[in-house]
């Protein structure tokens, strides 16, 4: 029996069950395995050789595609769901660690470390953020270089919430619906971010599932992001807003590229 509402008002709430980390790891590949604005950027900025490390590579979606014969990338994260999806595509030239990167610790040294998309956002208080750089740091060479990309919205104390959607395709049929909800918390300079995915299958016998996960990130200005990356003995060299490279403006963009030098 299907029930008639007279109203929106009269629908009961939607039921969101907690997205299990299988689930979210296939959503996230998902959503994400052919973008590839960020790849361009990178093949660009990073030496054409040497080792590269990756910190927070998920799936190794970045990683895989800018290994090559003379360009080696290790990419780590400290999720093993993430890491098995990783790992289907492990190759000589690209392969994958479980760490997390509060606590790096590498033998050998890099050409250059990576942080992309908004990975370092995840670490939401200054004294994490501050050891993952340090690990940065030491696990560079003297020359190495620091490659960020940062979420740095406009946090005042009027903020408000706001709410995006997006729609792609289930493999074997059907939709996925995104919902992103970010509520801003300008006292603690963070963020919540609540991502509900709503899987229909629109197929007989197949049932529609909701779920949703909530996290936090950190939401600094970039000033103290830029003071963050001194006291970790990083100095800037050059800061986009786009992967174009066109220059950052936080008035307009909250979208942020950095590449650092390690200072001696």
């Amino acid at each position: 029996m299907v029930t008639i509402y007279r109203d929106y008002a009269d629908e009961p709430d939607p039921v969101f069950l907690p997205l299990p980390e299988e689930l979210a790891c296939d959503l996230y590949r998902l959503e994400m395995e052919d973008f590839s604005d960020d790849i361009v950027f990178y093949r660009q900025l990073l030496p054409d050789g040497g080792r590269i490390l990756e910190v927070g590579c998920g799936t190794g979606r970045v990683a895989r595609q800018l290994a090559g014969k003379d360009r080696e990338v290790i990419g780590m994260d400290i999720s093993m769901a993430m890491l098995r999806l990783a790992a289907l595509h492990q190759s000589a030239h690209c392969w994958f660690f479980c760490m997390d990167m509060v606590h790096l610790g590498f033998r050998q040294a890099f050409d250059a470390v990576l942080i992309p998309y908004n990975t370092l956002n995840l670490l939401t208080e200054e004294e994490p953020i501050l050891q993952c750089l340090g690990g940065c740091h030491r696990a560079l060479k003297a020359a190495g270089q620091l490659a960020v990309q940062l979420f740095v919205p406009a946090l005042s104390p009027q903020a408000k919430t706001t709410f995006q959607f997006q729609m792609f395709d289930r493999p074997g049929g059907g939709r996925i619906i995104k919902e992103i909800i970010k509520r801003p918390q300008p006292e603690s300079q963070t963020m919540e971010i609540e991502e509900r995915f709503r899987i229909r299958p629109m197929r007989h016998g197949l049932v529609n599932e909701d779920y949703r996960s909530i996290y936090r990130i950190a939401a600094l200005p970039i000033d103290r992001w830029l003071s963050l990356f001194a006291e970790a003995g990083f100095a800037p060299q050059h800061i986009w807003g786009s992967y174009d490279r066109k220059a950052y403006d936080p008035a307009k963009s909250s979208c942020c590229l950095l590449q650092l030098k390690r200072n001696l």
